[in-house]
């Protein structure tokens, strides 16, 4: 019984390694075909989602250049790093900014809906009556009940420790 030998199909778990590296395997090469037609079509789409973003709030692209440019003034490098990032990837920056724009404009007409935001609001205050206290207890209540005293056991033990033996 010390001498027994384990192997894949005697272990009896039933577990083949080489089906689940298989479907591993096609499971993230159709996870890439996903990604890259999503990206394919992100790409044909963000010229429109650009134009469409200065339409909607010209100011999130402008801030958004200058932000970079604060970034090739204070560290160069990374400046360079976030120019080159933005030319490869710009269908995500621009859908990014679309995005952007788009909550912007949400948030304005959010706060047009309801009125001024809290900072700006007047300070509305509300009505109030003074109560004042009354001497006499408003509700009687009975005394609360005695407790008995668990019953000692064996070595002056109680019930309660009894449980831990």
């Amino acid at each position: 019984m010390a001498n027994r030998q384990f192997s894949a199909q005697s272990s009896g778990g039933g577990f083949n390694i080489i089906p689940a590296l298989i479907f591993g395997v096609l499971f993230l090469v159709g996870m890439f075909y996903l990604a890259r037609f999503v990206f394919n079509i992100l790409y044909y789409l963000s010229p429109v989602l650009l134009i469409i973003t200065l339409f909607i709030d010209h100011k999130v692209v402008v801030n958004y250049g200058k932000w970079i440019m604060q970034m090739m003034g204070k560290n160069p490098l990374l400046g360079v790093g976030l120019t080159l990032i933005t030319i490869v990837a710009f269908p995500v920056v621009s859908l990014f900014l679309f995005g952007k724009a788009m909550l912007k404009k949400k948030v304005k007409e959010m706060t047009a809906q309801f009125g001024q935001p809290m900072q700006e609001q007047e300070a509305d205050f509300t009505e109030y009556e003074e109560v004042t206290p009354v001497d006499e207890p408003l509700v009687e209540l009975p005394p609360p009940p005695v407790r008995e005293k668990p019953k000692q056991r064996r070595g002056g033990r109680n019930e309660y420790e009894d449980l831990f033996d």
